[in-house]
This record gives C-alpha cells, sequence and structure tokens, in this order.
C-alpha cells in the first residue's frame, strides 16, 4: 500500500533508535525485519498505522514523538512495536531512507520559530535558565547529530525535520526547556558565526551589573586567600579544626554567589585534607598540589574574562562557565543506558569504599556511583562484594546497566535511591566500548596527547566533567616491572600505530583491592585471549602519560582489576625505567618541594625552603625555565614580608607553571630537552 513519506522517521539511524528507546527493542526489531516479519502500513490522514500478524496496531500521528504513539500492546511508554514501526517503515521506503541519509550540515536553529508553539511553563523555565547566562557547547558537523551540551543535560537532535525526535537526558526527555535553550543557542550562534563547527555559546550577553558584581567579590577572594596562606603557612599536616572555619566560611560565601565550581573545588581540598590524615590509600600528593593552587586560579581567571567582556573584546570563555555560575545542584535524568569503565576500591583509616565508572554511549559523559562503609566490615565484605542497588559491585563494575529513576549531581555522581531498582544489567562486551566519535576513546598516545594539549587549564573547566579518564588500545608489551619501594607496578605497551605511541600503565597495591595487580600480570602474559583495550585515569608524570588501568578489555571479556578475588602470578623482578632527562628531573624534584612545604608548612621550615628556593631556581635557569626560576627566587623576601596575598600568588603561580612545563613535555623527553 502507498504510505506518503514520513522523511522524519527516514532519519533515525539504528543509533538514534537506542537512544530514543533502549538496545534491546532495537537488536529485537532489527532481528524480526531480517527474518521478513514486517508489519503491514496505512496512513490516513497523517496518521501512520502499523499492524503486526499477532494483532497488535501501533500509530503514530504527524508531529508526535516515537514514545508518544499509541499501541495497543498496553506498554505507556516506549515499546519493541513502536521501535519496530519505524523499522519497517525505513525497510518499506528503502529508497528514500538512503537518500535521506546523505550527510549535510544542518541547524537545530531553524525551529526557532516553532518554539513559540509550547507549553508556556516550558518555554518560563528555559527563559529563568537563560537568565542566568547559562554556557552551551555547540557541535554541528557535517554528517553527525548536532549536539548541545548544557552545563548538567545532554541534547540530541536526531531528525532535521521534526524536533519531536530531539533527545535531552533530563527526565522531561523530550521538548523540555534545555531543548529550548539548545535551538536558541544554534540559532543565535549561526547569526553571529555562520558555518560553524564547535563552538562555546552564552546564552545571555554579558550584563554590566553581572560583571561589576563579580569585579566586587573582594570578600570572597580575600577569605580564599586567608584559607590558602593558612594552609601554605601552618601545612595540612596541621590539626584540620585550626582551618576548619575558614573552609566553611569560604563554602558558605561560595555558595552564595551561586559559584558552583568554587564551591566544589573548596570540597576537593576539604577531601584532600581529610584524605591526608586518614591515610588514605588513594591520596595523590601531586594532585591534590595542583587542586589547591587551582583555587585561588579560578576566581583571578573568572576576573580577568569579566574584565575582557566589559571592555568590550571576546574573552577565552565567559566568566560565569569558570566560576560555575547557576549551576544546578542536582538533576533527574531519563532513561539512561550506561557502560561500565572499571571500578577503583580505596580506604583509610575508619572506611573502605568503591568507586564505579561509566559512561553514556549515547552523550560521551562519563559519571560515578560511590559507596563506602565502616572499616571494620571489610574483613568479611570485600568492596566488589558489596551490594550496590541490588547487584553486587563487581557485577556493576563489569557490565551494561539501565536505569529509570536516576539522578545525576554536579560533580558527575550517579545517585540511586535505596527503593530503585535497575532495570536490567548485562555483561560488558567489547564492543560496548567502541564509541570512536567522542574524546573518551583515543585511537593511541600520539592522538591523546594531542587532545590534552588541545585542553584549557583544569582551574577553568567544569568540575563534572571527568577529563582524563579515557579508553587506550593495547598491543605490544615493552617492559613489566615492579617497584618494591613503592609497591608499584609499571608496564610500558604500544597504544596505536608506530614506535612513539608508548603509554605506561601504572597500578599500585592496595588492601583495599589486594589481587588487581596478580590479575593485571597475568592478563598481560596471557596469549591466548590477549588484552586489547584498557580504560583509566591518565596524568603526565615526569612528562610521560601514565594510566591508572580500571578494567582490561580482551577479545572475549572484560576483566575488572579491583574486583579479582584470588592471586593468581609471581610478581616481575625489579628493573629500573629509563633515567629522565635532566629538564624532567628538576620539574620533578620541584613538585616534590612544593608538596614538602605544602604538607610540613612554610613557617616550620624558613631557612630550609629559602635554601632549597634558590638552590633549585639556579638550575632551573641554566636549563631554560628562566620564569620558573625567577618566581622561585621571589620566595625568600616574600616569606620575611608582610603581604600575604602575593606570597600564595607567587606560590600557586609556580605550581601551576610548573605542571604547564610539564604538559609541554608531552611531545616527547627529546623534545623536551631541546626547548
Amino acid at each position: 500500500m502507498s504510505v506518503t513519506v514520513r522523511s522524519e522517521l527516514l532519519e533515525l539511524t539504528p543509533q538514534a533508535l537506542i537512544a530514543l528507546s533502549n538496545a534491546g527493542f532495537v537488536k529485537r526489531g532489527q532481528k524480526e525485519i531480517a527474518a521478513g516479519n514486517l508489519p503491514s502500513f496505512s496512513d490516513n490522514d497523517g496518521v501512520l498505522t502499523a499492524q503486526f500478524s499477532d494483532g497488535i496496531q501501533t500509530r503514530l500521528s504527524q508531529g508526535q514523538a516515537l514514545k508518544e504513539a499509541h499501541c495497543s500492546c498496553g506498554a505507556s511508554s516506549m515499546c519493541r512495536h513502536r521501535v519496530m514501526l519505524v523499522l519497517g517503515y525505513q525497510q518499506l521506503c528503502a529508497t528514500e531512507a538512503t537518500a535521506a541519509a546523505a550527510p549535510a550540515r544542518w541547524l537545530p536553529g531553524a525551529w526557532l520559530e516553532e518554539l513559540s508553539a509550547l507549553p508556556a511553563a516550558t518555554l518560563k523555565r528555559a527563559q529563568q535558565l537563560a537568565d542566568k547566562g547559562l554556557v552551551v557547547e555547540l557541535h554541528c558537523e557535517p554528517g553527525k547529530v548536532p549536539a548541545a551540551k548544557l552545563p548538567m543535560s545532554d541534547v540530541r537532535f536526531f531528525s532535521r525535520s521534526s524536533m519531536q525526535f530531539a533527545r535531552c537526558d533530563c527526565v522531561e526527555g523530550a521538548l523540555c526547556e534545555h531543548i529550548i535553550l539548545a535551538v536558541q543557542a544554534f540559532a543565535a550562534a549561526e547569526a553571529r558565526h555562520p558555518g560553524f563547527e564547535h563552538l562555546v555559546w552564552q546564552l545571555q550577553g554579558e550584563r554590566q551589573d553581572d560583571v561589576a558584581e563579580l569585579a566586587e567579590s573582594d570578600d570572597s577572594l580575600a577569605q580564599l586567600y586567608q584559607l590558602s596562606y593558612q594552609l601554605w603557612s601552618g601545612g595540612i599536616s596541621q590539626p584540620s579544626v585550626s582551618v576548619a572555619p575558614l573552609l566553611t566560611q569560604a563554602q558558605r560565601s561560595a555558595q552564595q554567589a551561586g559559584w558552583r565550581w568554587v564551591t566544589l573545588s573548596l570540597q576537593q581540598v576539604t577531601e584532600g585534607i581529610d584524605r591526608f590524615h586518614q591515610r588514605a590509600s588513594h591520596y595523590r600528593a601531586g594532585s591534590f598540589l595542583s587542586q589547591f593552587a587551582g583555587l585561588t586560579a579560578r576566581v583571578l581567571a573568572a576576573r580577568e574574562m569579566a574584565r575582557e567582556a566589559s571592555e568590550g573584546k571576546t574573552p577565552a570563555q565567559p566568566w560565569r562557565n569558570i566560576v560555575g555560575l547557576g549551576i544546578q545542584d542536582r538533576v533527574k535524568l531519563d532513561h539512561l543506558r550506561l557502560v561500565s569503565l572499571g571500578m577503583e576500591c580505596w580506604q583509610d583509616d575508619h572506611h573502605y569504599a568503591v568507586r564505579i565508572w561509566f559512561t553514556d554511549p549515547d552523550t560521551g559523559s562519563i559519571l560515578h556511583l560511590s559507596r563506602q562503609w565502616p572499616r571494620a566490615e571489610q574483613q568479611n565484605a570485600p568492596g566488589w562484594q558489596r551490594r550496590i542497588a541490588g547487584f553486587q559491585a563487581s557485577i556493576l563494575a563489569g557490565g551494561q546497566i539501565i536505569s529509570q529513576a536516576a539522578q545525576r549531581d554536579a560533580r558527575g555522581e550517579l545517585h540511586l535511591a535505596a527503593r530503585d531498582r535497575l532495570s536490567t544489567v548485562a555483561p560488558l562486551t567489547p564492543s560496548a566500548w567502541e564509541m570512536p566519535e567522542f574524546p573518551l576513546c583515543q585511537p593511541g598516545v600520539a592522538a591523546l596527547r594531542h587532545h590534552l594539549r588541545q585542553q584549557q587549564p583544569a582551574f577553568t573547566r567544569p568540575l563534572n566533567h571527568s577529563d582524563n579518564l579515557f579508553i587506550l588500545p593495547l598491543g605490544e608489551c615493552l617492559d613489566i616491572r615492579w617497584d618494591a619501594g613503592r609497591q608499584t607496578l609499571e608496564v610500558d605497551i604500544i597504544s596505536g600505530a608506530g614506535e612513539e605511541n608508548v603509554l605506561r600503565l601504572s597500578l599500585s597495591a592496595t588492601p583495599a583491592a589486594p589481587y588487581a595487580i596478580d590479575c593485571l600480570v597475568a592478563l598481560l602474559q596471557q596469549q591466548d585471549d590477549a588484552p586489547c583495550q584498557v580504560s583509566g585515569r591518565v596524568s603526565v608524570i615526569d612528562g610521560v602519560l601514565v594510566l591508572e588501568p580500571l578494567a582490561i578489555m580482551t577479545r572475549q571479556r572484560a576483566w575488572v582489576l579491583n574486583a579479582a578475588s584470588e592471586p593468581s602470578q609471581t610478581l616481575p623482578a625489579r628493573s629500573s625505567p629509563p633515567a629522565l632527562p635532566l629538564t624532567l628531573s628538576l620539574l620533578q624534584r620541584c613538585q616534590q618541594m612544593l608538596i614538602q612545604w605544602l604538607h610540613n608548612g612554610l613557617h616550620h621550615q624558613e631557612q630550609r625552603v629559602c635554601r632549597d628556593a634558590e638552590t633549585l631556581a639556579q638550575a632551573l635557569n641554566e636549563c631554560g625555565f628562566e620564569r620558573l626560576a625567577r618566581l622561585l627566587r621571589q620566595l625568600p623576601a616574600l616569606l620575611t614580608g608582610t603581604d600575604q596575598q602575593r606570597l600564595v600568588n607567587t606560590l600557586h603561580a609556580v605550581v601551576l607553571l610548573r605542571d604547564e612545563l610539564e604538559q609541554q613535555c608531552l611531545l616527547t623527553p627529546q623534545d623536551a630537552d631541546a626547548s
């Protein structure tokens, strides 16, 4: 029977249908269609009707979203019949579907006039969010689905013919205030920057009163300086009670100003101090040093961006985006499909805990699910055996899940209420990690280096982005060595095509996951099912890309290292890693010196600080690090002076400049020497 062409249905790819429904419905529908079990179709007055052999009838009216279609099977939302209506219709109109799939750039901003027909309440909520000046990251590449990343929501437009098939990952799912904001942002950005493919856009222009408000936030900045000086002066080893009032006061001021990322940065500092005192296995001194230095740098960077905007210039990014102005604390999510990236376990003097990392394969966003328990229970119930949302942690960490009642907070934490249950948990398969369109999946070390070099400084990026977690390919293992002193296994392995793609895996022993290292050694040595991919957190240490592995994927299955339950290997004998070039050795020495100062306090070791700073400055200057040397030479005079703010700024500048120089060494150690 002749059917009027519905181009909006022909434009829906299998990936779009998975995002609008779920993978199970799509796979089952594809099998039915492949077997020739197509429904019959009729089209009357704009209502497309699919009649199935079992008597089920599904009707989709013109302008309706797929989940709004009426199906006699009784399902109130998505079902396999709704999905098969689209797949069967595409099969029926195969010629048109092929034509519709031709790659071209298109703009959701074309629906700007249609927004006025949406409910007034939705439009009002959108305007309230726009008035906060939220920042939207827009993607509009030819042949790809246009997407908009809001601070707490991701929007994708799967059909150029109907706005009904736009999907947001918030609880509304379709035609919500976030989709309205995305359409408005696309329209405004195209008018200002025709033909753009990737752009960060602020929904409302800078208002002079907002810029003035940031510029006048002297009290908040003064509190951050006071806190920073107290920690540098007395060290984080001092009793926490001595800095607790300053932390509380600074957090209260940041909350009152609506600066979400500043509030969370202060929370990071508080947690870092607690981890140091509780001897937590996941305390990383270098990471804490960088986070601490970025605390005041974030506010100063926002002020500089606001100043440029007030002068009519275009700043590198809106100041609101740097401080997180107006970011919600928590949002409810729609139907959520997540793929595990692995699990980490940690412990301190009082607790043990697990954190499971997930990615949404439709948007590329990363979330984590955390739980902790009293340390006394650890012997009888290891972390990987504990139950979360009704399932063992190891099953969640090695699986793919679907949830209908999740929430996500500003830090990217996934929240599931005790009464909520995950509707589906399936094993993690190699195909689940095939997401080349997202930065999460990198083809090798060289590509990852390039990606990291393009990143803005960490203290200007949102804190809900886990942008140090990646999936990388694994090839030939070059060297395995065990450092008994540091209780760390290091592996040099090829990742990507070419000899320059050498990745260093580094896994430290922890009582919270006693057999993780054994599991990694066994996987690297097996031949019948060799590792092909690894997920983990990447950092730059001594100018080398180092990945702390969370999960290993072979050709047959996934292995979550921290869920290993028994020893299986003898550790390799220790071998010495390649000697560091002089430049990297000096940068490492600088970091260790700064860590010691922050741990113990400057005023407990003034003479030694002055002597060490001068000695290191001379060595750095001889190697060409003149700016870093100059900053270090300023410290002795500042320590004996009264300008606390300048002392803090100089110390933080040393930390951040050292980090930047080490980032530059991502090229190769040889290039670092040449510079």
